[in-house]
């Protein structure tokens, strides 16, 4: 291959779609080069930067024919925090192109018969920016400031942030004002060039419709001094629950890898989505973006068809807000997780809406899969929104055994949703893809897919 291309070469190429990350993809001599920030049909000049056996990167040295879908990215941090990759091009173009990602994952991975189904045009958002509810932050100090950032993309280096334009103005506000009382307080903040210090992160989630804010700190090690600075943060304006836990492992990649503590305030907040209230501890999950979670589950409900006599069970449940949404039409929900503290969550949510047809269980899901066979609950739509890495095989392979007559897959990754589908295809046929923008200007694609069994 290094007699193709070579680190440093300038070649001039076309892209010809994206990546899974957003980058621009063109080939050259049939080698896949990956170049961020290009659109596609755009010929640019690039500049090697890498070489791997079976593909290469570059970085764009000039835009010879720029798109007609290019614009300037309203973001001053755009292309140095690696928070976002599509601020480049319009958001028409976004939505397109996650259609495309999808398409080009299936068309690539699928072994079913793809002119079985339709992936239909990704849903988008009106306003596509100032939507998320939560956000995960490193802290540093800049001079005597305490401040937060993003890693520079494929990089440890820290980008400081001082307002970032995907958060919802409520966590924006929340973070400045945390920021300006921890400097006021002098307080100990980590550094990780000399392994000193001790505050590592700061967490906020704060959902707009209720006006209501979550702080949780990570810390290095317990520090009394510390922990009262913290406490106080519960008297800014707007924070009705404060909390910290403690994360040791400098090489760990989960930012909360322990028992979240309580410190100030209420235990949860509580959050609306559409007219049902619910309340949510700091380290229980609920889709980032509130407004185009309603969207989703919408789609949802529009899959499922729910007549009122239907049995529904909802893998991976987190909060149970799925199931619940579906509740009113559906004679029974159930709902299964791995976290003890989401399913908590879900039973109070349950409760505060009165919804008394839905019940939460707590732990791995085959085992409750297999109690639920042997007492006879047999799920008439199976609703499945697993994590990136997609369904565990003992999984697919009980819901291949135990065939229900609908299944709708909610997936973050489109490759492990087609990899699944391949081990779902002999028993189930696809009805519909349906990609939605849960997060733009990023690369993320979410997708609703719909199956019913053949048989």
């Amino acid at each position: 291959m290094e007699n193709i291309i070579k680190i440093n070469d300038v070649v001039l190429l076309t892209i010809k779609r994206l990546g899974i990350n957003g980058e621009g993809i063109a080939y050259y001599k049939r080698l896949a080069v990956f170049i961020p920030g290009a659109i596609v049909s755009e010929e640019v000049e690039v500049k090697i930067t890498k070489v791997e056996e079976k593909y290469a990167y570059g970085e764009i040295v000039k835009i010879k024919k720029p798109s007609d879908k290019r614009v300037t990215p309203p973001c001053p941090y755009y292309g140095k925090c690696g928070g976002c990759q599509l601020q480049h091009m319009t958001y028409e173009e976004q939505i397109a192109q996650k259609k495309n990602m999808v398409v080009e994952t299936f068309n690539r991975y699928y072994e079913g018969d793809l002119t079985k189904f339709r992936i239909l045009d990704t849903i988008g958002m009106e306003t596509p920016f100032y939507y998320r509810n939560k956000t995960q932050l490193p802290t540093r100090h800049d001079g005597e400031k305490v401040v937060v950032g993003m890693y520079a993309i494929n990089s440890n280096r820290l980008v400081y942030i001082d307002h970032c334009l995907m958060e919802n103005p409520l966590v924006s506000k929340i973070i400045k004002l945390v920021c300006a009382y921890l400097t006021a307080s002098e307080i100990n903040v980590f550094n990780p060039k000399f392994q000193q210090g001790n505050l590592r992160y700061l967490v906020v989630r704060a959902f707009e419709e209720t006006n209501e804010a979550q702080v949780s700190f990570v810390l290095r090690e317990e520090e009394p001094r510390i922990i009262k600075i913290l406490r106080k943060t519960i008297n800014i304006e707007g924070v009705k629950s404060v909390s910290y836990s403690i994360n040791a492992d400098l090489k760990a990649v989960e930012i909360i890898n322990g028992p979240v503590i309580h410190l100030e305030g209420t235990t949860k907040i509580q959050g609306l989505l559409k007219d049902l209230p619910f309340t949510i501890s700091p380290d229980a999950f609920f889709q980032l973006n509130t407004k185009q979670t309603i969207n989703l589950y919408e789609q949802i409900k529009k899959s499922a068809n729910l007549k009122g006599y239907e049995k529904v069970l909802d893998l991976y449940c987190g909060i149970g807000s799925i199931g619940l949404y579906l509740a009113h039409q559906a004679k029974e929900v159930r709902g299964i997780d791995i976290s003890k503290e989401s399913i908590l969550n879900a039973k109070e949510f349950a409760a505060m809406n009165k919804i008394t047809n839905a019940s939460f269980y707590y732990g791995n899901i085959l085992p409750h899969l297999n109690h639920f066979t042997e007492e006879g609950f047999i799920p008439d739509v199976l609703i499945i929104d697993p994590p990136r890495r997609g369904v565990e095989l003992n999984i697919l392979n009980y819901i291949q055994k135990n065939q229900v007559k609908k299944i709708i897959y909610v997936s973050c990754n489109p490759a492990t949703l087609v990899k699944n589908l391949n081990h779902l295809q002999k028993n189930y046929s696809i009805k519909f893809v349906q990609p939605i923008d849960m997060f733009p200007n990023t690369a993320h694609v979410e997708s609703v897919c719909c199956l019913v069994s053949r048989h």
